[in-house]
């Protein structure tokens, strides 16, 4: 699924030890505010491994394109549900740039030469 969403909070990282393999994981979670929609919504997204949320480039109040799973899990009978984000990609910095690129294509008038004043014969100082 993908969603378009403003950045309003980055949640600290989370790491935990694996009781199989005692290697360290860690989890990120970012908190967007969906743009394209006419009630905006609050959505929690989680981002498995530091590096997967370095490479994404996620900022607080950037707009982004996020792509993730829907995934539930029961315990004890109850049911909790995680949107696990594997992509995101920002969209108002290339909405800006098409902006710019559009604005630098017009033509941009050239300052005009002042004129000077002619000088007749009689002026000369020779």
């Amino acid at each position: 699924m993908d969603l378009n969403v403003k950045i309003v909070k980055i949640l600290d990282a989370q790491s935990y030890v694996s009781k199989s393999n005692n290697q360290t994981y860690v989890t990120r979670f970012f908190v967007g505010e969906t743009t394209n929609t006419q009630y905006p919504k609050i959505v929690a997204f989680k981002v498995f491994g530091e590096e997967k949320f370095n490479a994404m480039g996620i900022i607080v109040g950037g707009t982004y394109n996020v792509s993730f799973d829907v995934e539930s899990r029961e315990w004890n009978g109850k049911y909790f549900t995680e949107c696990q984000a594997w992509r995101a990609v920002r969209v108002d910095v290339a909405q800006a740039q098409n902006a710019n690129n559009s604005g630098t294509q017009q033509s941009n008038p050239q300052p005009q030469p002042t004129p000077q004043p002619q000088q007749s014969a009689d002026d000369m100082p020779f």
